[in-house]
């Protein structure tokens, strides 16, 4: 029979953790067609947690507790999926939050999820049937809907509504795929990092509607603001990372490159006795013909335009784009120094240009390398 373990991270929930033992171990023997153990990750709790848990393990053989310094709740969880899986030997892994804020009694719901194809499901309170507490103070109702938001569109995976949420269910071999690099995150933003490099690994997500309940003892260690900005910090590291080496990193490296062919040739003409009209045109189409091959061969690789005659129809098309983009920067800097003075030329040129980018990449990706 496949093993499944139910992962709980505690600090000072000595109040709550018998309650909600017993809550689930009800649930879990509902389960039939697989064995549950449960294990308790306590984070040294002062309030004696993980000894109101060693006194219930004495006439409950399938619960298990393991204690470790407190160094946050990612480091807290990572201990415990570590082991569930070396120790415990799990076949799936749900986790959920110790102080009752999590119903045992959508579990069942988890495991048909994961019947139904599904290898990693997440309890969401954002979907039809799901809710959070109606008497929570409105600015932790905004706190909540502004962190899961942050994440969805800013990570642009809005089909999964609830990044934020602890009650999943997942297989192991996530864990142990992104292990080494979850070490890096100690805190509440472990659990956003953890689905996200899992959907980026081929994660098929589930999603079940939970209705989170506010705790009934103790206090929430979330510090709101805090965590709203580890969140931002998260989501703007990845969506920079994802530009630098996606398609759009690529683009950049190539006008880089277009850029320095471009004033070496200038340089070049102008030392040799040319006007600097003339180097600058001859390196200005230099510069064309090395961002158009160099973004065909590696850019667009997978869109790679082949055949002379296709080749040199998307050429003209290049040549004309990248004319546009000139007309964007030498008309950002006319309107700009109109309204402003010609003493900010600087700055409208740099505005100029990076409009002149954003349209290049643009017409690039979506005309000259369209699908």
């Amino acid at each position: 029979m496949p093993k499944a373990v139910v992962i709980l991270p505690t600090y000072n929930e000595r109040e709550n953790i018998v309650p909600m033992l017993e809550l689930l171990e009800n649930v879990c023997g509902e389960i039939r067609a697989y064995s549950f153990s449960i294990l308790v990750v306590d984070d040294s709790s002062p309030d004696g947690t993980a000894d109101a848990v060693r006194e219930y393990q004495k006439t409950h053989k399938n619960v298990y507790v393991t204690s470790g310094p407190k160094r946050g709740l990612g480091k807290a969880l990572l201990r415990g999926m570590r082991y569930a899986i070396d120790s415990l030997h799990a076949d799936v892994i749900a986790q959920m939050d110790a102080d009752l804020s999590h119903d045992p009694k959508a579990l069942p719901a988890f495991f048909e999820k994961l019947r139904e194809g599904a290898d990693f499901v997440v309890g969401s309170r954002y979907i039809p049937g799901g809710s959070i507490p109606k008497n929570w103070a409105l600015h932790r109702k905004v706190y909540s809907v502004i962190g899961n938001s942050i994440v969805r569109f800013g990570l642009g995976l809005s089909k999964v509504h609830d990044w934020t949420g602890g009650y999943r269910l997942y297989v192991p071999k996530y864990v142990r795929m992104l292990e080494r690099e979850l070490e890096q995150y100690s805190g509440y933003v472990f659990q956003i990092a953890f689905l996200h490099k899992s959907i980026l690994n081929g994660a098929h997500v589930g999603e079940v509607p939970i209705h989170f309940s506010d705790r009934r003892f103790g206090h929430s260690k979330i510090a709101p603001s805090e965590y709203i900005k580890n969140v931002l910090l998260y989501v703007g590291r990845e969506r920079l990372n994802s530009l630098m080496t996606g398609s759009f990193g690529k683009f950049s490296v190539v006008g880089t490159i277009g850029f320095i062919v471009n004033t070496v040739i200038l340089e070049l003409f102008v030392a040799i006795g040319f006007h600097p009209v003339i180097g600058s045109a001859v390196g200005a189409e230099a510069s064309i013909v090395s961002n158009f091959f160099l973004n065909n061969h590696w850019t667009f690789r997978a869109r790679k335009i082949e055949g002379k005659r296709r080749t040199m129809k998307k050429f003209f098309q290049f040549n004309t784009t990248s004319l546009g983009a000139l007309a964007i920067q030498a008309g950002t800097v006319a309107v700009g120094t109109y309204f402003v003075g010609v003493s900010s030329y600087r700055l409208f040129y740099v505005l100029g240009v990076g409009f002149g980018l954003i349209w290049n990449y643009t017409m690039y990706k979506n005309v000259i390398w369209k699908k």
